[in-house]
């Protein structure tokens, strides 16, 4: 009950600011996490947003009874958690982890590039009626196979964050 009237409150004044939250994360030690993305995602989000925001919520939050110790806000970041349907389909041919709710042949957690589901004959079905259905091609040593999943059926999901360090040649 109150993760959701934080959730709301803060979708609240973001939205209207011109951002989406992406995640709450709340630590034991009174820090709140705030994770944002631009509505409509024409940018990127920059250090100024989150400073905006921040300033906004620092006087708005406790006129909402919602108190905390330490605020940050900051960009999802190349790792992002994918939270929502919008966020699967705005990432559609990326890499993604995702860890199920239950185990499938023994495992929880798999990677692959995110695809929305064809329905193959050949592929491991876990569907609800939801009709919110996305895959990935899981290629692994030991496994070989296309995960076909509902967001539903997951407990978490996020990007694989791609870095490249070029390396300068000294002479």
């Amino acid at each position: 009950m109150y993760h959701d009237k934080w959730e709301k409150v803060v979708t609240d004044i973001a939205a209207g600011m011109g951002y989406e939250v992406v995640d709450l994360d709340f630590c034991q030690s009174g820090l709140v996490r705030i994770f944002i993305d631009v509505l409509g995602f024409e940018r990127e989000i920059n250090v100024g947003d989150c400073e905006q925001l921040t300033k906004q919520l620092i006087y708005q939050l406790p006129v909402e009874g919602l108190s905390f110790d330490r605020l940050e806000v900051s960009s999802p970041g190349v790792d992002r958690k994918l939270t929502k349907i919008g966020h699967f389909e705005r990432f559609l041919g990326c890499k993604v982890k995702v860890c199920l709710k239950e185990p499938l042949k023994g495992q929880r957690n798999f990677e692959g590039v995110l695809e929305r589901d064809e329905f193959d004959t050949d592929t491991i079905n876990r569907k609800s009626s939801s009709g919110n259905s996305f895959s990935i091609r899981v290629e692994r040593s030991d496994l070989d196979m296309t995960l076909s999943f509902c967001v539903e059926d997951l407990s978490s999901a996020r990007l694989v964050g791609e870095t490249s360090v070029k390396r300068r040649k000294y002479e």
